[in-house]
């Protein structure tokens, strides 16, 4: 039956070196791992904020086409009265996020 015989400096300096060798493949392997989740979610997040934004310019034709009609049968497009009672329901448009905005803002591409 053999043994390792640890006394031997040639074969302490193997071993160090692979323990390390190990250690250094397991820390890059984590590390890529962290970094990929990262970039996967940092997408995630990009796609979701361009839906919330498509929503937002939907809703906001949305509002066009109805005040248009109002304007059309009432004579007034009732947008500003029907904003005011949204905002009183405590709920606010920061505007931010509008179309004309958006295009503008080189952050959101």
């Amino acid at each position: 039956m053999t043994y390792l015989d640890l006394s031997n400096i040639d074969i302490q300096k193997a071993l160090i070196s692979g323990i390390f060798s190990i250690i250094n493949t397991l820390i890059a392997a984590l590390t890529a791992g962290l970094i990929g989740k990262t970039i996967a979610n940092r997408h995630k997040l990009q796609e979701d904020l361009n839906k919330a934004i498509n929503d937002i310019e939907f809703l906001l034709e949305v509002e066009k086409v109805h005040c248009e009609n109002n304007r059309k049968e009432l004579g007034e497009s009732r947008k500003n009265k029907v904003r005011k009672i949204v905002r009183d329901s405590d709920l606010s448009f920061s505007g931010k996020f509008t179309p004309g905005r958006v295009r503008n803002d080189d952050n959101f591409s």
